[in-house]
Parts: structure tokens; C-alpha cells; sequence
């Protein structure tokens, strides 16, 4: 495991975005000599319906109405060619990045040396690629039952038209909040580029929300470049609560804009270090509180790999990719009127985790962040925040998981609250019923998975889970003595070919009362990662 570090640079009003970014083109990639290595010979792509035709009519026959993830689709994510040189990691990467994708179930890649002119040596290395997928066409049918609400999402989505990998959504949705009409378009291939598009349009029932952003992220660590452009704004009402109860609304209305350039300075091995340069635009409007900030940006980031890949973690059979190396961030911006902003200000994010693993399914990760602005003499809106996240599993369908998170804010703008309750980890206390500016939670939990892809449909499992947390106001000193403490079961539910997440069914018992509030919280959630 390498460790990571951020400098700090602090950015001259004289330097304009515009030299900035060129700098950052300009920069030229370090990466350590390749010795000589095998080359990539033939490139095979297998794709794989959703469903076995084995299981009879009723599968053949969706498998006909669905349309598989066309091959050119899966070979424009790859990050090789025939004739490149092996490269593990981007080997590695590119099933990774596959696996991510929304219409994909699972992805593999398989390498085979081979010896063409019989002198037992390898000439060169055939690549096997197989994708299997997953169906996207679905009614938006998502609810959660939190204490005595009902929240739940109608409509529907297509995450691969017509095999092309684009996505798009209409959806009507009530939250603990408001109700919202969406329609959303995310395409992660735009002109058959890396480069990926995702837009937004809603209808709340109090205001409104607009976003679009085209992306060229980093695809690996071997990846020179990347660059966002995206602008938005919104307005809505932003609720405060005390003891899980709505005291008030602050109207607020936001605009933003993004104009960002990565460059990769450095590669070797297993990690990167990364530069970025950006412009960003910040207009917030709350209440009678009026913000602005045209902010010069430039940050570093740190990033290495040491991937171990599990089942029956989070998602029943399906794999995923856990990271325990190291990532660090560090980000100073400054705002300026001359830049668009209505004063002085320095923005300040920071951040890194690492994880530290005693065998492959047995690990910690642990991480560290810090963010703020200071700004007329003072600081504002600051937020540091410690977690750590624990797995250990005792067999393959049995997993035990921990969490601890704490964060301390310090003169937060007026609409960031931190709350607890059932819907944000503390299960077993009612919804938002403690609010403030520092908040602890501690969650274990056991998972057993019982049974896997029924009828090729569903995966069934339970749990038990202990949580304990508080949120301390601004005026209250920190004290583990305030903790409340909530233990419960649940029943999971899972669906590896028809959705990304599943339901679970939690039904908690608050072991410390509260005034006015049941002993007993049920909640059901819906299209989530356990």
C-alpha cells in the first residue's frame, strides 16, 4: 500500500484560467521505462443475453425482446488494442470499468499466451472478453416506508437503448421533502467518444432543477487527460428541523458552472498524481443571504490501486471492486470579484483514505476529509469529517460489516443540517429526529445470504444490525453519554440480471426513549446497495 500526499498551491490573482489551464496541457507525463513485453494479439468479445435459455419459453422469449449490448459498445471501453503492449493494469481497469457500467451485469477478461512459431516461448497474448447483461427496460417502481411515510418513484427508464448503452429516465418521484418530475439523459459514449454526456430536467413541487455536463474523466491511471464543462441551477425550499419536526423553510435559489482540466504529471506502477485546473461558479441565494463566488482553482490528486474483488458483500453474487489503496485530494481556490464572485474568499477541500487489508476478504479503509471557506477575516461553512469502514468475511455467503463516521461542522450556512434518524443510519429512531453540527454514527452489522438467483429473478438474505449515534447541537459540548442506541433485522432482497440494487426491510428497536416517539421504526428501501 503507497501512501498519498497533497500540496497546497496557492493561486496569484495576475495568473489568469486561461494561461492556467494551457499550463496544465502543456505539463508532460512521467512514466517509469517499460521493459520489453509481450504484445496484445487478437481481441474476442463474448457477450451474454440476461437470462439462460435453459430456464425455459419465458426467458427465451425476453431474451428475444431484449436488445443485447452491441459489441462496438463494449470494445469502445476497452483501454488496449491488438498490438499494444500487455499491460496488467489496464487489463484490470478495463474490466473494472466495465463492470461499472449500468446495463452490464458482470464483465471478465481472460488472457492466453501464445507460442505461433513453436520454440516454447509466448509471442504474444490473445485477450478474451465477456460481458453478460443485464435487463434495462423497467418501470420506475421504487418506494420507501420510513416510520409513517411513504416514499416511492413511478415511471420509467431505459439504461441501454437499443444496445447503445444510452440512458433515459421519466420519473415521478415524493421524497421526505417535496415531489419532483424528472426526465434525465446520460450518455457514457457520446459520438462513439470516451467522452460522456448526462442532462437533467425537473419539476418540484417547489421550484425547479436543471443540470448538463459533458465529462472526459480519467479511465485509468495510464490516462493523461480529463476535463468537465457543466452548468446548472435550482430553486427550491430548504427545510430546517428540530427533533424530527419542520420549523421552517428557507427559499433558495443556486446557479453553477464548472470549467475543469486534469492532467496526469506523473505514472508509475500502480498509482498517478494528478494536476487540475479549473473555474468554478457559485450562486446561492437563501433566504435573505446572498452568495457568489467565481473561484480560481488548482488542486492535486494521488491515486493508487490494489483492487480485491469480492461477492456477497453488498450485492449478492454480483462482483464488486473494492479499493485498498491510497487516494488523497487537496484543492485551494480563490474567489475574487474580478473572477465573478461579491468578495475576497479561499476555498479549501482536502482529503484521503487508505485501506489496509489482512487478506483479500478481510480489510479496513479508512479516511479523513476536510472542507471550508474562509473568507472576511473568518472561516465558514467548515466541515471535517473521520470514517472508517470494516469487512470481514467468515464465508462466502457471510459477511460482517462496520462503519463509524463523525463529522464536525463549524458555522455552517443556514441551510446545512446534520441529521440522524432512521432514513440516515440510525435506525430504530424516527425520521430526522436529531439535528446539528457534529453527528457520530456507529453501525454493525451481520449478513447472511441465503440463497441466490431464484427462477434466475431474485436472491433472498437476512440481518442483524446494532447502530448507535447522535447529532450534537451547536451549543452542546460532545458527549459519547448522549449516544442512542438501536438494534434490528432485516430482510434483503436482491436482483443480479433485473436491477443494480434490491429491498431490504429494516425494522428497528430504539433502546433509549424519546419523548413523544415509538420504541419500534420500520423502514423499507428500495432500488439501493445494501
Amino acid at each position: 500500500m503507497s501512501g498519498t500526499f497533497r500540496v497546497f498551491y496557492c493561486l496569484a490573482p495576475t495568473v489568469s484560467v486561461r494561461s492556467l489551464l494551457l499550463l496544465l496541457l502543456l505539463i508532460p507525463a512521467v512514466s517509469s521505462a517499460q521493459s520489453d513485453v509481450l504484445v496484445i494479439g487478437t481481441i474476442d468479445v463474448v457477450r451474454h443475453e440476461v437470462f439462460e435459455s435453459g430456464g425455459g419459453a419465458p426467458y427465451r422469449l425476453s431474451n428475444r425482446i431484449h436488445v443485447r449490448t452491441r459489441e462496438r459498445i463494449v470494445r469502445n471501453d476497452l483501454l488496449f488494442e491488438s498490438g499494444d503492449p500487455v499491460d496488467d493494469e489496464l487489463i484490470e481497469q478495463t474490466e473494472r470499468n466495465l463492470r461499472a457500467l449500468p446495463f452490464l451485469r458482470d464483465a471478465r477478461i481472460e488472457t492466453t499466451e501464445v507460442d505461433t512459431d513453436g520454440d516454447g516461448q509466448p509471442d504474444r497474448v490473445d485477450v478474451r472478453v465477456t460481458t453478460w447483461d443485464r435487463w434495462t427496460l423497467s418501470p420506475r417502481l421504487d418506494f420507501r416506508q420510513v416510520q409513517d411515510r411513504t416514499l416511492w418513484e413511478l415511471g420509467a427508464s431505459e439504461r441501454n437503448l437499443a444496445g447503445f448503452g444510452k440512458a433515459v429516465t421519466y420519473s415521478h418521484r415524493r421524497t421526505l421533502d417535496r415531489s419532483i418530475d424528472r426526465v434525465t439523459y446520460e450518455d457514457p459514449q457520446l459520438f462513439h467518444t470516451n467522452i460522456t454526456l448526462a442532462g437533467s430536467v425537473s419539476d418540484l413541487s417547489d421550484g425547479y432543477d436543471r443540470y448538463l455536463i459533458v465529462q472526459r474523466p480519467f479511465l485509468s491511471l495510464r490516462d493523461p487527460w480529463s476535463y468537465t464543462l457543466g452548468a446548472g441551477g435550482f430553486y427550491r425550499t430548504d427545510p430546517i428541523v428540530e427533533h424530527g419536526a419542520e420549523v421552517e423553510r428557507l427559499a433558495h435559489r443556486g446557479r453553477w458552472g464548472d470549467l475543469a482540466l486534469g492532467r496526469t504529471i506523473v505514472r508509475r506502477g500502480d498509482r498517478a498524481l494528478r494536476l487540475h485546473g479549473a473555474y468554478r461558479f457559485r450562486s446561492d441565494d437563501v433566504g435573505a443571504e446572498r452568495r457568489a463566488f467565481g473561484i480560481a482553482e488548482v488542486g492535486l490528486q494521488h491515486v493508487s490501486h490494489r483492487f480485491v474483488r469480492l461477492t456477497h458483500v453488498n450485492q449478492f453474487e454480483r462482483t464488486e471492486d473494492f479499493n485498498l489503496g491510497a487516494e488523497s485530494h487537496l484543492t485551494v481556490g480563490l474567489s475574487a470579484e474580478a473572477l465573478g464572485g461579491l468578495g475576497r474568499a479561499t476555498l479549501v477541500s482536502a482529503g484521503h483514505r487508505q485501506g489496509i487489508g489482512f487478506r483479500d476478504d478481510h480489510f479496513v479503509v479508512l479516511g479523513a476529509g476536510f472542507g471550508g471557506r474562509r473568507e472576511r477575516g473568518g472561516w465558514r461553512n467548515v466541515s471535517a469529517s473521520w470514517y472508517a469502514r470494516y469487512l470481514l468475511k467468515q464465508a462466502p455467503r457471510m459477511a460482517f460489516v462496520s462503519r463509524v463516521d463523525y463529522i464536525h461542522g463549524y458555522a455552517l450556512d443556514p441551510e446545512v443540517q446534520l441529521r440522524l434518524g432512521i432514513e440516515s443510519g440510525l435506525r430504530g429512531y424516527p425520521v430526522r429526529q436529531f439535528t446539528g453540527t457534529r453527528a457520530f454514527l456507529l453501525s454493525a452489522e451481520q449478513r447472511w445470504f441465503l440463497a441466490d438467483d431464484i427462477w434466475q429473478l431474485f436472491s433472498f438474505g437476512v440481518a442483524a444490525f446494532v447502530d448507535s449515534g447522535f447529532v450534537w447541537p451547536e451549543a452542546d459540548a460532545v458527549d459519547l453519554s448522549d449516544l442512542k442506541t438501536a438494534v434490528g433485522v432485516s430482510l434483503l432482497v436482491g436482483s443480479h440480471r433485473l436491477g443494480r440494487g434490491g429491498v431490504r426491510f429494516d425494522l428497528g428497536y430504539g433502546l433509549n426513549r424519546i419523548e413523544g416517539a415509538r420504541r419500534w421504526v420500520g423502514a423499507a428501501f428500495s432500488d439501493i446497495v445494501f
